[in-house]
Parts: structure tokens; sequence; C-alpha cells
């Protein structure tokens, strides 16, 4: 059972990691695409500040929760982020907003019970 909340929290880690690597790719113009456009299309006031802050947010806190760092409070950036993008950029697909609040909802569960429930280890000293 270790293994699988091992597995867990490397996919929930890499879910920030790599849309954020990905963006900043675009922000940068390796990639194409048009994240401020997309930000401004919902109605995001400064779009190029929210698109440079998402793509920053998205790697560090995929870092963090990569290393198992202070997950009670590293795990609420990805969640605003994931139930945000479901009711803006997939409200009008089900599947995509479903999947984005099952992953918001795991988020959720290691942030309230911890590497304590998850792990078997207390993370109090």
């Amino acid at each position: 059972m270790k293994h699988l909340y091992l597995i867990n929290r490397i996919l929930l880690g890499l879910v920030m990691l790599i849309p954020g690597l990905y963006k900043l790719g675009v922000m940068l113009g390796i990639l194409q695409g048009d994240i401020p456009g997309m930000l401004a299309g919902f109605g995001f006031p400064a779009p190029v500040f929210f698109a440079w802050l998402l793509l920053l947010v998205e790697i560090a806190f995929g870092l963090a929760i990569l290393a198992n760092w202070n997950l009670k409070y590293t795990v609420w950036p990805p969640i605003v982020i994931l139930v945000v993008a479901a009711f803006t950029a997939y409200l009008e697909n089900i599947a995509q907003l479903l999947v984005h609040l099952a992953l918001a909802s795991n988020y959720l569960v290691w942030g309230m019970h911890g590497k304590k429930s998850m792990t078997g280890k207390s993370t109090k000293k």
C-alpha cells in the first residue's frame, strides 16, 4: 500500500509540474500557444501577469508535492487552480470538469491527512 501512496503523490506532483513547464515553454516562445489570450478570454485582468503567476505556481507546487514537502499547505494552490479551471475552461465539458474536481479532491485528501495517514509515518515529532 505504501507504494500506491508514493505513486499517487508522484502523479499529483506531475499533474502540476508538466502543465507548468508547458506554459513556461509557451511563454518563452519555445512552444506554440496563447496562455494570456486564454486567460483574457475567461475574463482575467492582467492576463500576462496571471499567466506567469500560474506557471510559476504550477512548477513550484508540483516540485514541492514531488518532494513531499509540507503537504498540509502545499496542496491548496493546486486545489484552487483545478477548481477554477474546472468552472472556467471546462464548464461545458462534463468529463474534464469531473476529472479536475476528482484531482482537486485527491489533493484535498493529501492536505487533510498529510503524511501520517498516507504513509503510516507521523509528521509530528
